[in-house]
């Protein structure tokens, strides 16, 4: 009589760890390359338009991806526990993925500050799910610290809050510009000769103390500048929330990885702790030349991070895959073995 392998009901994954970790790497070397390159620009020029949609294209890319890694962990059977935590991770890269979206539109096509874009809703997403899903992991995995690890989240903790005060004042001190004003009058010349005003849409803006006219095709949408006029006094409220939970996620994530030290099962969530990481350094630079340069436009070599925490949550995703695939094979086999 035939036997059937343990390991036949069990797919073989083709985007597995090793996958994961061969073009993530190879993701991060290019995006890293064409922020040396090009992100350095004179204080008077600005980036070209082709590095945003380059810069941008990678984010929005790297995001979809781990979120569909993340997505397939919380709907795979293989998945041994917490799979509601990859549910979470998977619906925070998403919404980062539509808030990145609309940032970029906010300051590279509509030429608005993105400080006061729609994609504010969809970071405070973000950050809310990407909070519970670190607790959830540190709940279902019980994890416990000994005196010495719990004195180094400690002083984790004490050095963001020292950053987050310094983030805090800086924002307290600074002088916020009102968001544009919408006046313009053009002329129409009409068959008889004489000249009649109009009103017009275009946009005046107010740049050192000077006034900058729009041409109409320059002009967003009004619902646009609605959607800003209405969020602009909320820019304060939200860099506030965001450096909050960029302490509470730092936190968080140090103990997450302090409590997986050491183990090949541990692997995926030290390197979602990583991620966490990568995108408190990215959002503390974005924060800090924010309240400093008047201005800032984004793309700074320093945001570069941001590709890097997206990267390590994809891999972390699909190593945890591949750990849970290769748990379930060596219970069937010690099951298999123990029938015979």
């Amino acid at each position: 009589m035939t036997k059937h392998s343990p390991d036949k009901f069990i797919p073989k994954d083709r985007f597995g760890g090793e996958f994961a970790i061969y073009w993530g790497t190879m993701w991060a070397v290019i995006s890293l390359v064409l922020y040396l390159n090009f992100s350095v620009v004179d204080p008077q020029a600005t980036r070209p338009l082709w590095f945003i949609i380059a810069t941008t294209s990678l984010e929005e890319i790297g995001l979809l991806i781990a979120g569909c890694l993340c997505w397939r962990n919380w709907q795979s059977k293989y998945i041994a526990g917490g799979s509601e935590v990859w549910l979470l991770y998977a619906l925070a890269n998403f919404a980062f993925f539509i808030g990145n979206l609309w940032f970029t539109l906010w300051e590279s096509l509509w030429k608005l500050d993105p400080a006061a874009s729609f994609g504010n809703l969809f970071f405070v997403l973000f950050y809310l799910l990407t909070i519970a899903g670190v607790r959830l992991a540190i709940l279902d995995r019980d994890v416990r610290l000994v005196p010495q690890q719990w004195a180094i989240v400690i002083g984790v903790a004490a050095i963001g809050m020292t950053i987050g005060c310094g983030l805090t004042a800086g924002a307290a001190n600074a002088t916020t510009t009102p968001p544009i004003a919408t006046q313009i009058v053009s002329t129409r010349v009409p068959a008889s000769g004489t000249s009649i005003a109009i009103s017009a849409p275009t946009i005046l803006a107010t740049a050192s103390g000077s006034q900058i006219t729009l041409t109409t095709s320059e002009r967003p949408p009004e619902w646009v500048l609605a959607i800003d006029r209405s969020l602009y006094p909320l820019v304060k409220t939200f860099n506030m929330f965001y450096v909050l939970c960029d302490l509470v996620l730092l936190t968080l994530a140090t103990i997450l990885f302090l409590g997986f030290w050491g183990g090949q099962m541990g692997l995926p969530w030290r390197m979602t702790a990583q991620a966490v990481l990568c995108f408190y350094i990215a959002d503390t630079w974005f924060a800090s030349a924010h309240e400093r340069v008047q201005g800032y436009e984004s793309g700074s070599i320093m945001e570069v991070f941001w590709i890097f925490g997206i990267v390590q949550f994809g891999i972390a995703a699909a190593l945890e895959f591949d750990n849970s695939i290769r748990a379930r094979r060596l219970a069937r086999r010690r099951t298999a073995i123990s029938k015979t």
